[in-house]
């Protein structure tokens, strides 16, 4: 920690300790205030209260009015006191329990202290005086009396609490005010003694670290000793700056290692690289080339150095090069990657180069010359022209390939042309199929129609005629003759009438046509609990749902195939059937709590009740455009689901 920050510490730490033990002496001045105003009121009280008792003890033996008005009067200030009192004494719970006490001596006092008065005022003037003797005054003085000395009693127990906590807040005051002189003078002592002890070892050390380094021992390090203080900081960055120079000293070594190595590397990129390099001064002299750069000049490099290039290169290609570099050697600009090509005294003849030139700058800022790379390319540009030849063939067999795939593309176009008219087609003809079903399937509920007007039009009356002709050629055979047989004709004529009258109403309800899908599912609900003993539960919501004849009919009969599995398969006696119209569809709801879907579903799909099985009903809804689900619930039960769209019925109903 820094010394600053110590002195900070200790002063806020001293700063605060004021503020506490300031906070403390402001506290015990308050109550000294407090507990000597509460005294003070008790010397009030307790003054108040015998000046009350010498005013009542002179009007009650004299019966002097001026007592009288005078013991009326402190009274009424002692009762000013006492609520003072209340607002005053509200801290200590012991003066609050006395003041309570006297409060209620001092009422009472003043209740028996009106009474003898009145008393008193009762007698005569002429006898007032002897008002005193009377019996009733008498017990009323006594027993003020008493009430008045424990009045005095509870005001001088006041006095005596109130005395006690003044004195006390008194004392603890003077104690307080000690204890402050006494920290703080301790606090002062023990962080001067901290500081100096501190300073004196981090001085010690520097002292030693310092003499050493002066002798130029930089491998020897002041020790700090730990802590974060100012003079160990400094330790520290002493510490640092000598482990920098000795670093700094190491480097310096190993940099000159490194530079010798980088220069020998230099030297041997410079000699043995492919790339030819030279140097020129501005007169255009040689001063420095590699062995590249002399084969390219087919000129030893020694026969280069100091000399001008007219008298080292060809004059054409001299002019050219002076061109090249002008710009360089007057304006310090450079020529990056430029392609040059000339003629050699080489056999193969003409070559190709790769220049780049740039200036060689003074430390002034001058330009004294120019150095340049040259970079043999005579085989890359042959090279390139192999390339483009390949990829001038190249591009000609991408061409040829885009038209075959064009061509294919074409046909494949065409051919996708020809199958989404064929799908068009096939779509045409599945929707004359669907429309084409559904006339077979009304065409099949008209043929039901038919056949249940023919069974109850002309095979239900012949068997009725029979019935009747049997029974008048029974009437006419002699007694006991051919009796039995004619009844047991008679009887099964009944029940084919029964059967005929039975199927005709399954096939063709009378009410289907007449109340409706709902009155004739309910009839049928009927039926089949006389007939399986099934009991069906029917709810609807009471929506209008309009529906043609032949639609009912084919809903009818399929709830009646649903139904008849319930009562037949599903091991239950009791079935519920739901009527509904979410938005523009009819929906009817089967539901059971049977033994599933799986129990019956080998048995019921194939099963036929009046040409009507699982597989069936399905056709006949989905040919209505309508839905038809089927499943098992999940606690147990079979729950089936016919839907049809309203307006789908409507369109057919047109």
């Amino acid at each position: 920690m820094k010394f600053a920050d110590r002195l900070k510490i200790i002063s806020v730490m001293s700063f605060s300790l004021l503020l506490f033990v300031t906070a403390l002496l402001i506290w015990s001045s308050s109550e000294l205030r407090r507990a000597e105003r509460d005294d003070m009121l008790a010397d009030e009280i307790q003054t108040i209260i015998f000046e009350r008792a010498t005013a009542r003890d002179e009007f009650y033996l004299h019966g002097a009015e001026p007592a009288r008005l005078q013991w009326l009067a402190l009274n009424e200030e002692t009762g000013q006191l006492l609520r003072r009192g209340v607002e005053q004494l509200h801290s200590d719970q012991e003066d609050r329990r006395i003041f309570e006490r006297v409060q209620a001596d001092f009422d009472q006092s003043v209740l028996i202290s009106r009474r003898l008065v009145a008393q008193v005022q009762r007698v005569r003037s002429e006898n007032r005086r002897m008002a005193h003797g009377g019996g009733l005054a008498a017990q009323l003085y006594s027993r003020i009396m008493l009430k008045d000395s424990a009045l005095q009693k509870g005001s001088a127990a006041l006095q005596k609490s109130t005395r006690k906590r003044y004195n006390a807040a008194q004392d603890r005051l003077i104690v307080l005010t000690f204890l402050f002189v006494l920290l703080m003078g301790l606090g002062t002592m023990f962080n001067s003694g901290f500081i100096n002890s501190l300073l004196r070892k981090r001085l010690a050390a520097l002292n030693m670290g310092a003499a050493a380094i002066a002798s130029g021992d930089f491998r020897s390090r002041i020790l700090c000793e730990g802590g974060d203080d100012e003079l160990a900081e400094l330790s520290r960055v002493f510490n640092g700056v000598t482990q920098t120079v000795q670093d700094y000293i190491e480097a310096l070594r190993e940099s000159e290692e490194r530079f010798r190595l980088q220069l020998q590397e230099l030297t041997n990129i410079y000699t043995h690289t492919p790339v030819g390099l030279f140097a020129v001064d501005r007169e255009l002299r040689f001063l420095r080339l590699n062995e590249q750069m002399a084969r390219l000049n087919c000129i030893p490099v020694q026969e280069h150095l100091g000399r001008n290039i007219d008298e080292t290169l060809p004059a054409g290609f001299v002019a050219e090069l002076k061109k090249m570099w002008r710009p360089v050697l007057e304006h310090g600009e450079r020529v990056l990657n430029l392609e040059v090509q000339g003629k050699t005294e080489l056999p193969d003849g003409l070559r190709h180069w790769l220049v780049s030139f740039q200036p060689l700058v003074a430390d002034t800022g001058g330009v004294i010359g120019l150095t340049g790379s040259v970079l043999d390319i005579t085989e890359r540009k042959r090279v390139e022209q192999v390339m483009a030849g390949v990829r001038q063939q190249l591009e000609l067999e991408v061409q040829n390939r885009t038209a075959n795939l064009s061509l294919a593309n074409r046909h494949l176009l065409q051919e996708i042309e020809v199958r989404k008219k064929v799908e068009v087609e096939l779509l045409t003809q599945q929707q004359k199929l669907q429309e084409l079903a559904l006339d077979v399937s009304m065409a099949e509920e008209r043929e039901r129609d038919r056949i249940a007007s023919e069974l109850h039009d002309q095979v239900g009356q012949r068997l009725i005629l029979a019935k009747i002709k049997i029974d008048t050629l029974t009437s006419k055979l002699p007694s006991g003759e051919c009796e039995a047989e004619a009844v047991g004709i008679e009887t099964l004529i009944k029940q084919t009438i029964q059967d005929i009258r039975s199927l005709t109403f399954q096939i063709r309800p009378p009410l289907l046509a007449s109340a409706g899908l709902e009155a004739a599912l309910r009839w049928l609900g009927e039926e089949l609990q006389a007939d399986f003993g099934l009991e069906v539960a029917f709810s609807d919501d009471g929506k209008e749902k309009p529906l043609r004849y032949e639609v009912r009919s084919t809903i009818f009969q399929a709830v009646r195939e649903l139904m008849l599995n319930v009562a037949k398969h599903a091991g239950t006696k009791q079935c519920r059937v739901s009527f509904s119209r979410p938005d523009d569809a009819m929906m009817i709801e089967v539901e059971d709590d049977g033994v599933g879907l799986k129990a019956c579903v080998a048995d019921a799909g194939n099963a036929r009740s009046g040409g009507f099985g699982l597989l069936n009903v399905r056709q006949k809804i989905e040919h209505l455009g309508g839905l038809f689900t089927i499943d098992t619930k999940e606690s147990s039960g079979t729950r089936a689901t016919i839907k049809v769209p309203l307006e789908i019925a409507s369109e057919i109903a047109g």
